[in-house]
């Protein structure tokens, strides 16, 4: 019997349908990069298809598959279409802030010692204009309220936090932190990147100023794509360091030049889309809401929940938080042995079980596409 929560068998074998790399490992590495759905792939290649056979009689229905594809992932993170531009990566809309804000000397920006680089160095880069970056010590895997709190000062100007940390798995409280922003005067940037498509974001309600995710680890898209969120309020706080053509609210009257900033996020994306990329995306995220993104994290936490028993009855140590509030899709571990790291990755490789070595533990993160049979396999290995 299943556990509550987790998709049925009729409803994973729907979902496996559209990944054809599962047939061939066991994948347990979606922190890392998920495999590309059927669909995406199909969408991508028949685009390119169109483009090499009619060109440009098609460019009303690309522009139809941007807009839903914005309205989707405004949808996915909780947001506004006017709040939403289309980046390659989290480290540009990352940079996008960073490069964007108008710093003075002494101002202060606050991270954690987990976070990813892409959320760290756009950031250290601002010392050279006098701005101070001050990083929290993370206690076992975790980046409290509270520990954030005791570092703002007046000088604070911006917090920088992953909504879920890549090493450990603890998921933020961002509902607290967006309400001690408006308390305390600072701007809430959020990399999402570890939680968007498998756990829900509500960037609006928890009142987050910025966001940004790449979008080929939980949203199953293609490299290349992400989304970039920008609350309607803060658009003119960011200046614009890069500008093209389509910066500008008319961008498709070529003959008239007119210097007025579109209104919304689409500011920022300067020049011609990624069209292939996006429309990739679009099939990802279709696939990634059918079930809808509770569904997912349902599914996802009763997997993990599954593997943690496991683990710990083979005697192994969790890394990961997994208090209410906090776990999330991603469970680091380690044997007890102190080499049992390196030799567990051997044995795994060999088995075609897919996860990573992260920090001092083993990194594995099921997403929706997952079974129990795909940690109980993990689990025999061991």
């Amino acid at each position: 019997m299943r556990e509550p929560g987790l998709f049925t068998a009729k409803e994973s074998v729907s979902i496996r349908d559209s990944y054809k790399a599962l047939d061939n490992c066991t994948f347990l590495n979606t922190a890392g990069m998920a495999p590309l759905p059927a669909e995406s792939c199909e969408a991508m290649s028949s685009l390119l298809d169109d483009l090499n056979r009619s060109a440009y009689l098609n460019m009303k229905l690309w522009g139809e598959k941007i807009t839903t594809a914005r309205r989707l992932s405004a949808e996915i993170v909780g947001a506004s279409e006017r709040e939403i531009a289309f980046v390659r990566n989290t480290s540009e809309g990352v940079s996008i802030v960073a490069s964007g804000m108008r710093w003075s000397e002494g101002d202060e920006i606050i991270i954690s010692d987990l976070e990813f680089p892409s959320n760290v160095y756009p950031w250290l880069n601002l010392r050279r204009l006098g701005v101070e970056v001050r990083t929290i010590k993370s206690e076992g895997g975790r980046v409290t309220v509270d520990s954030i709190r005791a570092a703002v000062t007046r000088r604070t100007r911006l917090v920088a936090i992953s909504s879920v940390q890549y090493l450990s798995g603890y998921m933020a409280d961002l509902s607290s932190l967006g309400q001690m922003a408006r308390e305390r005067g600072f701007r809430l940037f959020v990399d999402a990147i570890q939680s968007l498509g498998v756990i829900p974001m509500d960037a609006k309600g928890c009142g987050v100023d910025f966001l940004s995710s790449g979008g080929f680890k939980w949203l199953c898209g293609p490299l290349g794509t992400g989304i970039f969120f920008c609350d309607v309020n803060r658009l003119d706080e960011l200046d614009l360091t890069r500008v093209g053509w389509n910066t500008v609210q008319d961008s498709f009257d070529y003959s008239t030049i007119d210097y007025t900033i579109r209104d919304d996020a689409q500011r920022f994306e300067e020049g011609s889309p990624n069209l292939v990329g996006i429309c990739g995306l679009l099939e990802s995220l279709k696939l990634v809401m059918s079930a809808g993104v509770d569904r997912n994290r349902a599914h996802v936490i009763g997997l993990t929940d599954m593997l943690v028993d496991g683990l710990l009855g083979k005697g192994c140590k969790i890394l990961s938080p997994r208090g209410d509030g906090e776990k999330s899709g991603i469970v680091n571990f380690a044997p007890r042995e102190p080499d049992g790291v390196e030799r567990l990755m051997e044995r795994f490789g060999k088995e075609g079980i897919i996860v990573m070595k992260r920090g001092s533990g083993i990194r594995v993160s099921p997403h929706y596409y997952n079974t129990p049979e795909d940690i109980d396999r993990l689990l025999e290995t061991i």
